[in-house]
């Protein structure tokens, strides 16, 4: 990674005497410092724009997926969102080559506040804060969101490799002349991605995607209210999964008072998927152009290699968010656990570059499995061991050409680090440099055709050369260097994209076992509460027996009965946990085909009753029980604060409302 070689440590490892590479000094893991989130009004916006960007894409992907007339229109609008100020012009350099459609791209999304009276053709006076990475992989079929705390204390990179200062990673936005390309570089050299795309959205564009699309469905876990003229940004938003159009959505997305910015970003994210879900099912012909008009205006996509997205590409993405099977979009974020009060004033957080690390490598390498064993961890079901890789490092023979032209030793040094790996490496004698025959950006790990397990052995070397590396036949200029080696499997040949460093994808991602759940017998009062108001809802009302251990009906709305959609009833119970700021929820409602219950990640039965399972990551975020017209949801916090099996315990514990 990127934050190894400012250390001087990786590429630059030297060799002895005998040609051979020196083992590379031990890395210190350096501490990075958060501030912790304070009132400001205006940035979660930002990090909003920055999902709402990536989504942008599949809204133009639909555009061009359109046959007919709307097709020109489509070329038309795909350069009206192309760089236009001159800071995202000067970024494109910045950005990694765009792959090809079928291989995996990340874009950096910002969103920004641009201020009163601010010139509407730069980025001067504007404000961004948030950051999310959006990693798209047509074949794995998964979206990955990584969300960063708006206040991560950081070096800030102004331009180039050179630290500028260190400051808050929004900082970068507003203090660097670059403006959303210092943004860019800064991330770039915090996390060590390559990103293909940068995508800017400002406030005024995400309320217009949001009304354009005549509002976006999706759940609030609880009472919203602050009035207007009281310092803080004004929202008034009552519990339950309802519509919201583009006003609210930006108050709820933007909210952090009583809570934190780790909430926000937890509202963010949840966004996004109702966004997506939204985007792929209730998207009408005739709001195609009403949405690309606001677009125009208030979005910028920037690629790299230049020019304006292409059809290809953006249909690729599209048609990847649309069909996105259950469980692949995963949501990544530092576990709040992780982040430690530091300073004086208790206003800033750290975390050691390992944290972030982990996170990064979380977000590159997606486990697709992750959501089906978590789910039969919490039913107790018994685990199938995950598929391993078919062949051992020491079956995989290779030999490493260095194809940088720039970087001396990096053939020398990749080799020790997979002898290290356990993979059989070859030499080339003595008096032929392992130098490749030309200069690459691209790693290319190539494979002998003719022998047996050559192309499986390239596929599994892949991985450990980042996301830009490819596999191929031997090429007829390489074939010289193979024979010399002794014919090995595989020959790599080591680009600029190569950062010195293995990354070896992750072990399958843990799964907590089996754990008995964290539940108590609910108090009667909540069954007396409901009473209430079961003569509004024209359903028979289910309250659970169990609740999560610590929790109690809300104060402010705890049960509201209210009309989700035109036509449809629904009741809502809402539990605060004994934080203060985490809130759970039962949601019981006629509406059956409400978006959010498309694509369950899995199903159970108990007391003859059939279960649906919504499982994000490791996490169950929601459980769902259908019963004659009605359906009952029990809803996870916001950070999914509760056990997989307390979510479990509390949907089977659901009877019928005394009478």
């Amino acid at each position: 990674m990127r934050t190894t070689l400012k250390k001087r440590i990786g590429r630059g490892a030297t060799v002895n005497g005998n040609g051979r590479a020196v083992l590379p000094p031990s890395v210190l893991g350096p501490m990075r410092r958060y501030l912790r989130p304070d009132p400001p009004q205006r940035s979660t916006m930002r990090l909003f724009g920055r999902v709402l960007g990536w989504v942008v894409v599949a809204i133009a992907v639909v555009v061009s997926g359109l046959a007919g007339g709307l097709y020109l229109y489509g070329h038309e609008t795909l350069a009206a969102i192309a760089p236009h100020t001159k800071q995202v012009i000067a970024s494109v350099k910045d950005l990694k080559t765009v792959p090809a459609p079928s291989e995996p791209a990340v874009a950096l999304i910002a969103g920004y506040d641009r201020r009163m009276g601010a010139d509407a053709s730069s980025y001067a006076g504007s404000r961004s804060d948030t950051i999310m990475l959006v990693r798209a992989d047509p074949r794995q079929d998964t979206l990955s969101l990584l969300s960063l705390p708006r206040d991560l204390v950081v070096p800030i990179y102004c331009s180039g490799n050179t630290v500028y200062t260190h400051d808050r990673i929004n900082a970068a936005w507003s203090i660097c002349p670059e403006g959303p390309g210092a943004t860019l570089d800064t991330v770039e050299h915090l996390t060590g991605i390559q990103i293909n795309y940068l995508i800017t959205l400002d406030f005024h564009g995400f309320k217009l995607l949001v009304n354009k699309l005549h509002g976006v469905y999706m759940n609030v876990d609880r009472r919203y209210y602050v009035p207007p003229h009281s310092g803080y940004a004004q929202i008034n938003l009552h519990p339950g999964y309802q519509k919201l159009d583009g006003g609210q959505a930006l108050n709820f997305v933007r909210y952090r008072h009583t809570d934190s910015d780790i909430y926000r970003l937890g509202r963010q994210q949840l966004f996004l998927d109702a966004l997506k879900s939204r985007l792929a099912g209730h998207l009408a012909l005739t709001d195609i152009p009403k949405i690309i008009g606001a677009i125009k205006g208030s979005v910028e996509i920037a690629r790299g290699g230049g020019g304006a997205p292409q059809m290809s590409e953006i249909q690729s993405y599209a048609g990847l968010a649309y069909g996105l099977p259950p469980g692949h979009l995963f949501r990544d974020a530092i576990d709040a656990s992780l982040l430690q009060p530091y300073g004086a004033a208790g206003a800033e957080l750290t975390t050691s570059q390992s944290v972030i690390d982990d996170v990064v490598n979380k977000f590159l390498h997606p486990d697709v499995s992750q959501p089906k064993r978590a789910n039969d961890a919490a039913l107790g079901r018994k685990l199938r061991p995950v598929k391993q890789p078919s062949l051992k490092p020491a079956q995989i023979s290779t030999l490493v050409l260095n194809g940088t032209g720039t970087v001396p030793g990096l053939a020398a040094n990749t080799t020790y680090l997979l002898t290290q790996q356990g993979y059989d490496t070859k030499t080339l004698p003595a008096s032929i440099p392992a130098n490749a025959p030309s200069h690459t950006y691209t790693t290319w790990v190539y494979y002998d055709p003719v022998q047996p397990n050559a192309k499986q052995a390239a596929r599994e070397l892949k991985p450990l050369f980042g996301a830009n590396a490819k596999v191929a036949p031997l090429a007829p200029a390489v074939v010289q260097y193979a024979q010399q080696a002794g014919n090995p499997l595989t020959v790599i040949d080591v680009g600029t994209s190569f950062n010195g460093k293995l990354t070896p994808p992750p072990a399958p991602a843990p799964v907590q076992q089996h754990q008995q759940a964290d539940v108590s017998t609910a108090s009667s009062y909540i069954a007396s509460d409901v009473a209430a108001v079961a003569s509004k809802v024209p359903f028979r009302i289910l309250v659970p027996t169990q609740i999560a251990m610590g929790s109690q009906l809300s104060r402010a709305e705890g049960v509201r009965a209210y009309k989700p959609a035109p036509g449809q009833h629904g009741l809502v119970l809402t539990f605060v946990s004994s934080s203060g700021i985490a809130y759970w929820q039962v949601e019981e409602t006629t509406w059956g085909q409400a978006p959010i219950l498309a694509h369950p990640t899995g199903h159970f039965m108990h007391g003859g009753r059939k279960f649906d399972l919504y499982t994000v990551g490791g996490h169950v975020h929601m459980v769902v029980l259908h019963v004659g017209k009605a359906s009952y949801w029990v809803v996870n916090t916001l950070l999914e604060d509760l056990s997989n099996e307390t979510m479990i315990a509390i949907a089977e514990s659901l009877q019928p409302l005394p009478k």
